[in-house]
């Protein structure tokens, strides 16, 4: 009798499955799940129902319960690849990165030919700042593959990472490739007007173009520099928020909204050649003694404004410290971002008048400060720190000093040639910041706080605080 039962929940248990899976790539997550828990009721630890409701769970973002149920799966199934791979993806999602490259590593051992485990494990090796491993990695899926654009991009990241520039803006390119640029890489898109542009002489004006977000373009926006000084014609269509600001910085060059370029017809033949914004740097900075020609400031601020903030807002005996603390990148906004509570030894430095330098709703994060420590953070409610960028840099300009995290404003202080303690997660995906230095090659009068441990805020705030008592200190001397 035993016997039978046992042959029956077996029969039902894989009939279930079959029909959870079918459910499962159809896209209907809740009924495959109810489906794997049906088979668990039947045949507890069933190791198959429990990977793939663990997968499920990974899905829905519920990365430490799709741990627990895959690597219950992994004690019964030590030689199945995607009990590895996915449990690799659980670990990653949740954050603890080691752990996901050994189950990484793991899945690639039992199935070497996995372009999804290679890159993964690249990708994990970059997030733990191990960019030689990760080239490895990713060379690995370009001897099987060369033109496997996503490994080429991520790659590219982490040469410029390294430093090695000339290699890494070469392969850069291959973010403009079709499934790149179709994924959100740019930011823009428009018709093409005109050839790529390679730094030779033109008849016509050169055209730019703008990609990925208001920090990226006024970082790339550096260029602007060579190309001014090179006397070369050129139109440059930037974020809209950043024409003013621009336009008095550059006189030289011409600036075009994204509107107006999407009015003109490609047919025209305005221009003569055209490039996107961070592409100056495969022409401009493709080795180390280009940097030399970085200009601090290249930006320049409403300096009329800029005086009267200063003086509205300056108080008698204190530094003006500019306080931004929140990324709102989709993609890693989360591990850049910084809480005010875990700004709190700033907060509590004497002699320091913080101004709110934050785009968005911060009325909540200033209320808590105020009640829970006692610290005012003006808010200089006449510009909209998101929209008036030539209002907020004029803003910026009037600080003796800026804390911020990696964000727009970061680059905007930065930019403007304002001493900057910029505040970095132990991993940051933005290649310009590169690793384990706390100066910046491109910015000259940033300073780079950088985590020790991934999601601590200790050690750079600790910093930061020495830093901005030391000036604090010699304002009241």
């Amino acid at each position: 009798m035993k016997q039978n039962t046992v042959s029956k929940n077996a029969a039902a248990a894989r009939a279930l499955f079959s029909t959870a899976l079918s459910l499962h790539q159809a896209g209907n997550i809740n009924e495959a799940k109810n489906n794997y828990k049906k088979i668990l009721k039947l045949i507890p630890a069933q190791p198959d129902a429990l990977h793939m409701l663990g997968v499920t769970e990974f899905q829905e973002k519920r990365f430490q319960k799709a741990i627990e149920l895959i690597s219950c799966a992994r004690e019964s199934r030590s030689d199945n690849y995607l009990v590895h791979f996915n449990l690799g993806n659980a670990l990653r999602g949740a954050g603890r990165f080691e752990e996901a490259s050994e189950a990484y590593q793991q899945a690639v051992i039992l199935k070497p030919d996995s372009t999804e485990a290679q890159k993964n494990l690249g990708n994990t090796f970059k997030e733990l700042n191990l960019m030689v491993e990760a080239i490895s990695c990713y060379d690995r899926i370009l001897e099987r593959d060369p033109y496997h654009y996503y490994t080429l991009y991520n790659k590219s990241i982490a040469l410029l990472t390294l430093g090695k520039l000339d290699e890494g803006w070469e392969l850069y390119e291959h973010r403009l490739s079709q499934n790149l640029s179709d994924a959100g890489q740019l930011g823009h898109s428009f018709p093409r007007f005109a050839p790529d542009w390679n730094g030779e002489k033109l008849e016509k004006p050169l055209l730019v173009l703008p990609e990925q977000g208001l920090g990226d373009q006024i970082f790339y926006g550096a260029m602007l520099q060579d190309l001014q000084s090179l006397g070369i014609e050129g139109f440059i269509c930037l974020d809209g928020r950043l024409q003013h600001l621009f336009k008095r910085s550059f006189r030289n060059l011409d600036f075009i909204l994204p509107s107006e370029l999407s009015s003109l017809a490609p047919t025209e033949q305005l221009f003569g050649a055209q490039i996107q914004v961070a592409s100056l740097g495969r022409v401009f900075r493709r080795r180390h003694n280009d940097l030399s020609r970085i200009q601090s400031p290249f930006l320049f601020a409403n300096k009329e404004l800029s005086e009267a903030l200063s003086k509205k807002h300056k108080k008698p005996g204190t530094i003006t410290c500019g306080l931004s603390w929140i990324s709102s990148s989709p993609s890693s906004g989360t591990v850049k971002s910084i809480s005010l509570a875990d700004l709190s030894p700033l907060l509590a430095i004497k002699n320091v008048n913080f101004v709110n330098l934050q785009y968005g709703d911060t009325a909540q994060d200033c209320d808590f400060v105020k009640s829970k420590f006692g610290v005012d953070i003006t808010k200089v409610s006449e510009i909209d720190n998101h929209f008036d960028i030539d209002e907020l840099a004029a803003l910026i300009a009037a600080c003796d000093v800026v804390v911020t995290v990696s964000n727009s404003t970061a680059h905007l202080a930065a930019a403007l040639g304002r001493p900057a303690l910029v505040l970095l997660p132990h991993h940051t995906p933005l290649w310009y910041w590169h690793l384990d230095s706390n100066r910046s090659p491109w910015y000259p009068s940033v300073t780079l706080l950088r985590q020790e441990i991934a999601g601590n805020w200790e050690k750079p705030v600790k910093e930061a605080e020495s830093l901005l008592s030391h000036l604090a200190k010699a304002i009241k001397n």
